[in-house]
């Protein structure tokens, strides 16, 4: 038989792996032990809590301003669209598009024959009655004088007056025509009713217009209407007096200030917004149908504001963390909130001015926790 085969078949073999199993299982619990051992000594000695590092601002009052921002369009207040008044051929145009004009100035011309020749026919014709009115003046005063001396009988005088009286309606009527005639001669002059420019022309020399058609479009540039959009929410809000501030989005011109002239009675169906309209002086450059950034100032007041992650929400509430007298530990208070002024909050209730709230770190805080806190440095500590 081998020597293996002898081991296998010895009554003691069995015995030794439960002996190395057993010295194994020993090791391993003086090991646990001493490692129990030392993380209680840790313990003992880290009885203290850490403290967190943390920063703090002071709470201060500012000058709040609720605003609403939208985007609105610049129209004209003034922009006449010319029409012709009389009927002709264009003779001659002296503006074009672009062109700045000032209020009377000539912009074109019709030709001008037949209207002359209108002009002169209503004269003559007035020259004519004004003739048989006096002939028929002296006519009515012998027949007076006649009738005086009972040589004519009262109906032939009233006759000789009613014919004097036709005359004169006459006459009337001619100077009428002769007055239209005469104006109608002056509106072969195109003349500008409004100072600006020529935004579009819509005949050209040689054109026959009749009376009524287009001819040029005027646009007052010194004088403009802001149109706004603004959700119907905000309409009990907002009044004629409302203050807005305005900025033109290409940023080549300052801010303007200004307030609400007019609001639209009605929302509009399509987007269901408020319109409001302001009228301002063109501060330099702003040109109709451009873009402009309005700010909606709907309250201006005194407030606390502090930087959002100093604000942390709690399942109680939003809540900020006030540095104890000692510097050491925290407060948890429980705060109102107001409007959101971006990055920052308004703080309505619940904090003091003078109070130091925890910046950086504030997060990670719970009421009573120990802290290492400095002062902040830099923007978001600036609640200006």
């Amino acid at each position: 038989m081998t020597d293996w085969q002898t081991l296998d078949s010895s009554p003691e073999a069995p015995s030794r792996p439960r002996r190395a199993r057993a010295m194994v299982a020993v090791a391993a619990l003086a090991l646990l032990a001493t490692a129990c051992g030392d993380d209680a000594d840790n313990g003992e000695e880290n009885g203290d809590e850490e403290a967190l590092s943390a920063t703090w601002i002071e709470a201060a009052e500012e000058e709040i301003r609720e605003v609403r921002n939208t985007v609105g369009s610049v129209e004209a207040r003034s922009r006449p669209l010319l029409a012709a008044e009389v009927g002709g051929v264009v003779d001659t145009i002296h503006v074009d598009e672009g062109a700045r004009v000032e209020r009377g100035d000539l912009l074109a011309e019709i030709d001008r024959e037949d209207h002359v020749d209108d002009r002169d026919a209503a004269a003559a014709d007035v020259a004519r009655l004004t003739a048989m009115v006096g002939v028929q003046e002296r006519n009515v005063a012998r027949n007076r004088e006649l009738y005086e001396d009972e040589h004519i009988s009262e109906d032939e005088l009233d006759n000789a007056e009613a014919e004097l009286e036709a005359r004169e309606e006459e006459l009337a009527s001619a100077l009428a025509q002769l007055r239209r005639a005469e104006r109608d001669l002056g509106r072969t002059q195109i003349h500008a009713v409004v100072s600006g420019a020529v935004d579009e022309r819509h005949i050209s020399e040689g054109d026959y217009v009749n009376a009524g058609d287009p001819v040029f479009e005027l646009i007052n540039m010194d004088r403009l209407k802001v149109r706004l959009p603004v959700s119907e929410s905000l309409a009990p809000r907002l009044d004629s007096g409302t203050e807005l501030v305005l900025s033109s989005r290409s940023g080549l011109h300052p801010d303007l200030d200004t307030t609400i002239s007019e609001l639209r009675p009605g929302i509009r169906d399509a987007t269901r917004s408020l319109q409001l309209i302001a009228e301002v002086d063109n501060p330099g450059g702003w040109r109709p149908g451009a873009s402009v950034e309005a700010e909606v100032v709907l309250d201006v007041r005194d407030g606390i504001v502090l930087p959002n992650q100093s604000v942390v929400r709690r399942p109680a509430g939003e809540v900020v963390y006030i540095l104890d007298e000692d510097s050491d530990t925290v407060e948890e208070r429980t705060v109102e909130g107001g409007t959101r002024l971006g990055d920052r909050a308004e703080i309505r209730d619940g904090l003091e001015s003078g109070e130091r709230v925890i910046l950086d770190g504030a997060g990670f805080l719970t009421d009573g926790a120990r802290v290492d806190a400095a002062p902040h440095e830099g923007d978001d500590a600036d609640t200006e």
